[in-house]
This record gives C-alpha cells, sequence and structure tokens, in this order.
C-alpha cells in the first residue's frame, strides 16, 4: 500500500488515497512508476482504529481557522506512514468565492457526492507541488471537516484521473495542541495522523516526541529528520 502514502499527502495530510483505488480499477501503465514513490502508507492500519483516533479528538476539541491561516507548518512526526526524510509544509487559506469557484469547476463532475459548496471554510495547499484540498466543516465538535482533493489539479497523479462521479468526501479531524503551538491532523478513513509545527516555532525533537507518546496512538516515526536545531539529535 505505498502508493497511498503519494495519493494521500497529495492533499494532507495528509489525503489522495482514492486515486490508489482508480489506478488498481483501471490497471494503469504508471502504476509502477507511482509505487517508487517514497512516501509510505503502513498496510496494518485498522478502520476502526482511525475512526477511535477521530472519536478521541472530538472529546476536547480545540481549533479555529485564524490560528491556522497565514501560517506555514511542518510534519514533524507521523503515525501509519514513512515520511523519515521529506519534509511537508501545509499552508491554510479562507476559501475565498474564488477559490470555491475554481475547485468546484476542476472537481464537481467526478465527486460522488456534492458537498455544500457555499459552506467551504479553508483550502489546505500542500508541497511544492501544490497539492490542495478544500475543507468543510461537520456539524458538532470543532476541528471535523469533510474534504475536497483536488485531484485534477494535482499534477502527481494527472495522468491518472479517475472516472466521473467516483471521488468519495475524505474526513478528518484537526486539533491545536499547547495553545496552537502544534497542530495535529487525522485522516478518520486511514488513520494517518500527523502532528506539525510552525516554521518560525522553536521545536525540538524532543518536545515533539514527547507529546507524540503522550497521545498513545500507538508507534509512529518522526518526519522531517534534517530539519533540526543546533547542536539537536535524533535518537
Amino acid at each position: 500500500m505505498d502508493l497511498l502514502g503519494l495519493v494521500h499527502l497529495s492533499v494532507v495530510m495528509m489525503s489522495m488515497v482514492t486515486a490508489k483505488r482508480f489506478i488498481d480499477q483501471m490497471q494503469y501503465e504508471d502504476h509502477q512508476r507511482l509505487r517508487n514513490e517514497q512516501f509510505k502508507i503502513l498496510s496494518n492500519n485498522d478502520p476502526r482504529r482511525s475512526q477511535q483516533v477521530c472519536t478521541r479528538l472530538t472529546r476536547d476539541p480545540y481549533f479555529s481557522i485564524d490560528m491556522l491561516v497565514g501560517q506555514t507548518w511542518r510534519i514533524y512526526y507521523v503515525w501509519n506512514m514513512e515520511l523519515p526524510k521529506e519534509c511537508m509544509d501545509m499552508t491554510f487559506r479562507n476559501a475565498t468565492r474564488k477559490i470555491i469557484d475554481r475547485i468546484y469547476k476542476e472537481m464537481n463532475e467526478y465527486l460522488d457526492v456534492e458537498p455544500y459548496w457555499d459552506t467551504a471554510s479553508v483550502l489546505i495547499t500542500m508541497s511544492r507541488a501544490r497539492h490542495e484540498m478544500l475543507l468543510f466543516p461537520d456539524p458538532g465538535a470543532a476541528g471535523s471537516f469533510h474534504g475536497v482533493p483536488n485531484i485534477i489539479r494535482d499534477s502527481s497523479i494527472r495522468r491518472v484521473a479517475p472516472p466521473k462521479m467516483t471521488v468519495p468526501l475524505l474526513r478528518f479531524h484537526l486539533k491545536l495542541l499547547y495553545a496552537g503551538k502544534y497542530l495535529l491532523m487525522a485522516d478518520c478513513q486511514l488513520g494517518v495522523t500527523t502532528l506539525s509545527a510552525r516554521r518560525r516555532a522553536v521545536s525540538t525533537r524532543t518536545e515533539i516526541g514527547g507529546i507524540a507518546n503522550s497521545l498513545n496512538f500507538g508507534p509512529g516515526h518522526f518526519a522531517c529528520q534534517f530539519d533540526l536545531n543546533k547542536n539537536e539529535r535524533l535518537r
């Protein structure tokens, strides 16, 4: 399932996982090329555990879009994924009418279920390839979203676009930790979870590892291992 890593990260957190299903179904010749990508989602994920992680995060929600927008967040720790060397950055923007209209035009005919487009609240852009996901708040706990991955705009899988009316909405939960210094982002279907910090914030790997252990999400991995503070080492 290493292809899922590429597909998931094409949005973010985590999350172009639907593209793998389409590639499997259509047996594209590009399959082997995509499988060689370095991002790997681990194959031992239990769907029930994925939902349990999101359920735990909703019990004590802490989320504010205003604390995300205008900042660049870097993923430093991951669960159910291997991302050792690659530094993956995310930016958040308020969903303007221009952004909503553009993604509607690009993705509407590929979705199996349409969201209520006017309720879109934030656009996530990830990595140098500018992968995108448009998020729509779910009722209930703050930080719960469903999302439209902009697969058509994604340069890495543009040649293997899915059939029309087949792309499902994805589900995520976002939670800010320690007064907004850290961001947890969990994929409620795959169980891929990431712990991020602002690029300009000073965060040590000791602190990040301590937070990760305190969450009790099971075995995880440091990401972006070359981005260390001066005189800092990974143990």
